[in-house]
């Protein structure tokens, strides 16, 4: 098990909904006034005194129709017209963002609310506990070593010390069983790309062993410590006729070179697979999670950890979703979808492991299913209940025995267990306090405070509100409403409107200085659980995907009408942002209702539908979006709602901020730049600017300083282009 969060491609992942924060004034004008002017009124931000972008006459036939792409130059960042054109449109985004009066207000508070000590649940490896943890404004996170839980922290590995400029993160560490040496993956300027190192504890050194050619690599120790086994792409030294898209999985001896490793896993179709691995000692387990894509539906595999070549299919790829939880030697734990929908817990005999001969422990519900804990004497579930996380304990027959009480609307992330444990450390969040760290007594069902939060500021006395949006078709999706107290429904709130809505990714509670800071300045946050996200299970991500993502669209217009119906605000008051999917969605939403909307802020998004495929981790996202070159439905689909296809000559869209990276791999920038060029040739009247972060990625990794960068462009553009009056924000001491 990883003490850090692994920045790789999992259905399970919690996303933050991609909320950041800014806020600005437009030279000469008042809030009021600029919010009252259409996009292309005089005395609006023209978008003149650029360099063309390069173009040429690229059309593509795809079948039988004929699609021009006359910005493919600037797939191309090697050119030096390309380059000349990315700095200017970064330089005039930065110069005007810069220049915005609450954006230093913004910046102040937001950093002195993030200067506080940050640590993850401590992970029992043999005698010793592991942590992830940052002290202050620290740009990354270090990996922290106590010799017993809730003793002194030992710094194993100091982020501070990996790069001058702190854009190089650890993006996982695995200690061995013991806790003797740890396996971490480091990444530099936000990339998904790794490289593998390894430390002695008692030392503090590093071993000579370098391994390359990792990204979304997983990692399970051997039982003696003495090698490992991970995932990882096809590199130099292996045969060149392999798969390159697809993960393999080799052991690797401690001392030898990497030249030396042992392919012990891998799927001769050419597929994009990938591999979570882990390991259990007691069982002598080596267990192999393979999925394609970005698909839920994925297979397991085990093989004795002292014989690792002979593996066993327990469940195929493809069928269902399917998450292996715990293991006693020959029976086996798992989460499926399986005949459910919703989730239901199994018990699996590996010797007949037929799904029709599986035993359900924890039937499917109304409720989903989301994770548990298998211990010895119980089992520690966690449900999704309209939005928010019930967690109950259940006796080994699926009995419920209690309900632990966490307050309302939290979310809870499930520490490192062992089946003999007493207890169970539950990382606990909401939108009201940053995270806290409780206790979970397993006979008693009770917790007990472990850990409290260190943060200087919360929204202990603010609003949070749940409703329900009727949608086109009539579903009803959740709606996040956070405000101060006595805010007035008479349609001049300045609101922020957030979604994802993709790959089964649910929108848990989390709390956020960029949401404090945005509520603190007197602004209304909502966020709507959009269909395309897990939520409701199965059904809920299959109503949004492929063929079906206009529902998504649907839905976020739904929230965004009811909002201005009940008053909440107008459209001239009302902002959108998303990240990555999210970015997507607020584009494409944008483009079908550009009345709707005062402004967009579209963070590291996918916009050419047609193409996404062809770049980076694209070709992953086929289970989700579709493969527009070889199914006709697919491009059909995609065509007629992809942003870069989808701008209408001349249409005065509301202001836009598109945020990209220079180094993100996982939504390639060129996404952003041909959109951004296409919406300024065919609406040159629309203000639209484009801001390229540096040494940056797709956002997990990236160095602190520039998450709070890009969260307070996008609050500061928001808080111009919205208008209304800026309440003060709080000083907050940094010491």
């Amino acid at each position: 098990m990883q003490v850090a969060d692994k920045n790789g491609p999992t259905r399970r992942a919690v996303v933050a909904g991609g909320i950041a924060a800014g806020v600005s004034l437009a030279a000469g004008l008042d809030a009021d006034a600029q919010s009252q002017m259409p996009a292309g009124a005089p005395g609006a931000v023209p978008n003149a005194d650029l360099p063309l972008p390069p173009r040429d006459d690229t059309v593509d036939i795809l079948h039988g129709v004929s699609v021009a792409d006359p910005y493919r130059p600037l797939e191309d960042i090697a050119r030096p017209d390309v380059k000349a054109w990315i700095e200017a449109q970064d330089a005039r985004a930065r110069g005007f963002l810069e220049a915005l009066p609450a954006r230093a207000q913004l910046h102040d508070f937001i950093s002195a609310a993030m200067s506080y000590s940050r640590t993850t649940i401590p992970g029992q490896f043999g005698p010793r506990f592991f942590t992830m943890f940052s002290e202050g404004l620290a740009d990354q996170r270090s990996l922290g070593v106590q010799e017993h839980l809730g003793g002194p922290r030992r710094t194993l590995i100091d982020a501070g010390s990996l790069s001058a400029d702190g854009t190089v993160t650890i993006a996982g560490a695995v200690p061995d069983r013991r806790g003797t040496k740890v396996a971490y993956l480091l990444s530099e300027a936000g990339s998904d790309r790794q490289t593998l190192h390894l430390r002695d504890v008692e030392t503090g050194q590093d071993l000579p062993d370098v391994l390359n050619w990792c990204k979304h690599t997983s990692i399970a120790w051997a039982r003696d410590g003495h090698s490992f086994f991970y995932s990882r792409y096809p590199g130099d030294n292996d045969p060149q006729d392999w798969y390159r898209r697809g993960q393999i999985v080799c052991e690797h001896r401690l001392g030898e070179p990497q030249s030396a490793d042992r392919v012990i896993f891998r799927r001769e179709d050419a597929r994009d697979y990938y591999f979570e691995l882990r390991a259990t000692f007691d069982s002598d387990w080596l267990k192999i999670i393979a999925g394609v894509g970005t698909s839920e539906k994925r297979g397991y595999f085990i093989a004795p950890l002292h014989d690792p070549l002979h593996f066993t299919e327990i469940f195929p790829i493809g069928t269902a979703g399917f998450y292996p939880l715990a293991d006693t030697g020959g029976t086996h734990y798992a989460l499926t979808d399986l005949d459910a929908p919703k989730h239901r817990l199994v018990r699996i005999d590996i010797s007949d492991p037929k799904p029709e001969r599986w035993h359900t422990v924890i039937a499917e519900s109304d409720t989903v299913l989301d994770q548990a804990a298998v211990f010895n004497r119980c089992i520690v579930a966690k449900h999704l209940d309209n939005v928010s996380h019930r967690i109950s304990i259940y006796d080994l027959t699926g009995q419920r025995r209690s309900t632990v009480d966490l307050g309302s609307l939290a979310s809870v992330s499930f520490g490192r267990s062992f089946k003999g444990d007493d207890h169970q450390l539950l990382g606990v969040a909401d939108y009201k306090q940053p995270p806290r760290i409780e206790w979970l007594d397993l006979e008693s069902g009770k917790t007990s405070l472990f850990h409290a939060s260190a943060a200087k500021h919360d929204l202990s006395d603010a609003v949070v509100r749940q409703v329900f949006v009727d949608t086109k078709d009539g579903a009803k999706v959740p709606m996040t409403l956070i405000h101060l107290p006595g805010v007035q429904l008479d349609g001049n709130n300045r609101t922020l409107l957030t979604a994802y809505g993709g790959f089964g990714i649910s929108l848990w509670p989390y709390y956020s200085e960029q949401i404090a800071a945005w509520v603190r300045m007197g602004g209304v946050f909502a966020l709507a659980s959009i269909r395309g996200g897990g939520e409701y299970g199965q059904a809920w991500h299959d109503a949004a995907r492929r063929e079906h993502r206009q529902t998504a669209f649907d839905d976020f217009i739904a929230a965004a009408e009811w909002l201005i119906a009940n008053n909440y605000t107008r459209h001239e008051r009302l902002g959108i942002t998303g990240t990555s999917n999210g970015g997507l969605l607020v584009l494409a939403t944008m483009l079908q209702r550009p009345d709707l909307f005062g402004a967009v802020v579209s963070a590291v998004p996918v916009t050419d539908m047609l193409r996404f495929s062809k770049f980076t981790f694209g070709v992953n996202w086929r289970p989700e979006y579709g493969d527009p070159e070889k199914n006709e439905a697919d491009f059909k689909a995609l065509l007629a709602y992809s942003p870069l296809h989808n701008v209408r000559k001349d249409v005065s869209y509301p202001p836009l901020l598109v945020l990209t990276a220079d180094h993100d791999d996982r939504v390639a920038p060129l996404h952003s730049y041909k959109f951004v060029a296409t919406m300024q040739e065919l609406s040159p009247n629309s203000t639209v600017y484009l801001r390229i972060e540096q040494r940056a990625g797709h956002g997990q990794g990236n160095a602190l300083r520039k998450t709070i960068d890009r969260g307070c462009d996008t609050l500061a553009f928001l808080c111009d282009k919205l208008g209304g009056p800026i309440k003060e924000l709080p000083k907050l001491d940094r010491a």
